[in-house]
């Protein structure tokens, strides 16, 4: 197990696209998927238009004063976007692969909204300690595996009971616990960073593979825990890991939808909230990753 300890040196627009991370995500997923439309479509004006503007948001995340001005609407966001790809759709002979098409990209944009209104509700204080009820969390984590799994396209399943699991599925076991009973306090931005560490570690275990994570409030701080029994790190990097755009040997020639710095992120608000990280991993045996953020004092 390494302690996380270099420095970690981010400029403002490195700041505001880390703390953007997992929205990233979402657009590039969303991107992703209208491309592929696009694609089957044979071109769309309505729907290039929506895919513009999209792509606009994901070049602009750095800009901290355009995104507070889309987050100001993000129901209308999605409502522009919806209307390109529904107005695509109508002008396009039906088919179930359109239909599935449309249906993907509506769970998507749902997703894109709630992540936005999480963005626009903690604006400003990310890092502001924050309660959080355990059993809404815990919703949160199984409807991004959810959206992981529907975007597979039947490449894969997610499933939590290791009796269900077949050769492709993933095994995700997920706990959480606090002092305080049914609810735990945390910084707000840190919800970003178990998504997004949750989705780092099935994106880099193959499918078949296994997913442990947990999340506990001693009383005296926040733990959180990842394993995954994916591809792993190799040793000498994995100090280097956090860095801004780093990616491993190992890695780098893997194609994915993120942004690529899932872990600069969280390296980055654990040492602003005064915490510990730990990684432990082995290349094709998997990574550990600990996460440990001592409780604010009482005033």
């Amino acid at each position: 197990m390494v302690e996380i300890t270099r420095p970690l040196n981010l400029d403002t627009r490195q700041e505001a696209l880390v703390d953007m991370h997992s929205f990233l995500n979402v657009l590039n997923v969303l991107a992703s998927e209208m491309d592929l439309m696009d694609y089957a479509l044979g071109g769309s004006t309505a729907l290039q238009e929506a895919l513009s503007l999209v792509h606009d948001m994901a070049r602009g995340l750095g800009d901290a004063e355009q995104v507070h001005v889309w987050l100001a609407d993000p129901g209308g966001l999605r409502a522009r976007i919806l209307r390109g790809v529904e107005a695509a759709a109508t002008d396009a002979p039906p088919t179930l692969e359109l239909q599935e098409s449309v249906e993907n990209i509506q769970s998507i944009l749902e997703v894109f909204e709630v992540r936005a209104r999480e963005l626009a509700a903690r604006q400003s204080r990310a890092l502001a300690w924050t309660w959080f009820p355990l059993e809404e969390l815990e919703t949160r984590f199984i409807h991004l595996f959810q959206a992981i799994e529907r975007n597979s396209k039947g490449r894969f399943r997610i499933i939590r009971n290791i009796a269900d699991q077949e050769p492709r599925d993933y095994l995700v076991k997920l706990d959480l616990s606090s002092v305080d009973g049914d609810r735990i306090r945390m910084p707000a931005v840190f919800q970003d960073v178990i998504r997004d560490l949750l989705a780092n570690a099935r994106k880099y275990t193959p499918p078949g593979g296994r997913i442990l994570a947990g999340l506990r409030d001693s009383g005296e701080e926040i733990r959180f825990v990842v394993e995954d029994s994916g591809m792993g790190i190799p040793e000498h990097q994995i100090q280097d890991v956090v860095e801004f755009g780093f990616r491993a040997d190992n890695a780098r020639d893997r194609r994915t939808q993120g942004g690529g710095f899932g872990l600069t992120k969280a390296y980055w608000v654990t040492r602003k909230c005064g915490g510990r990280m730990w990684i432990d991993s082995a290349e094709g045996l998997g990574t550990r990753i600990r996460i440990h953020l001592p409780r604010p004092r009482a005033a």
